[in-house]
């Protein structure tokens, strides 16, 4: 048996990438899914660092098979502007009413739920903002969330010697 190298998506998920798709299309043909599965992820990088993997849906690979979620992880980006950092969330299926956020100055809370869908996510943000400065639009399932950066105080403390 040839087995092949290791590569990113392998080393993320914590096992061969192919036998995670192959159990999920496995599950479909034998029926033990009755709904829908939702599983994908998003990749970004700024230079210099680390890539970073967001999942969403409401499946999540483990071990050997898949396990269900109660809610899903919506898919989610995060852009930061000289001023402001927006995060983009993509929720179908529900009404603004629906949502609820919550913010502090390192994340943001996301949750929509009605009789039919369920989302949740937590979203570190990348650098302090002001949560009263929030402003959110919902329109055709995709919410967005503007908020205004904080600009670190520097504090100069004078030091005595001893």
């Amino acid at each position: 048996m040839v087995r092949r190298r290791r590569g990113f998506f392998d080393d993320f998920f914590g096992q061969d990438f192919e036998e995670i798709i192959e159990q999920m299309f496995q599950n479909l043909q034998e029926g033990r899914e009755s709904e829908p599965f939702i599983y994908g992820f998003s990749m970004t990088q700024r230079p210099g660092e680390a890539p970073e993997v967001r999942e969403f849906g409401n499946i999540q690979p483990y071990g050997k098979g898949i396990k269900r979620e109660e809610e899903r992880k919506p898919l989610i980006d995060v852009i930061e502007t000289n001023d402001e950092v927006h995060v983009i969330a993509e929720i179908p299926g529900v009404d603004r009413t629906d949502i609820h956020l919550d913010a502090t100055e390192n994340r943001l809370d996301i949750g929509a739920h009605n009789d039919f869908r369920n989302y949740s996510e937590r979203v570190e943000l990348p650098v302090k903002v002001d949560p009263r400065s929030a402003k959110a639009t919902y329109r055709n399932g995709v919410l967005e969330v503007k908020l205004k950066r904080v600009e670190p105080k520097e504090e100069t403390s004078h030091i005595n010697v001893e």
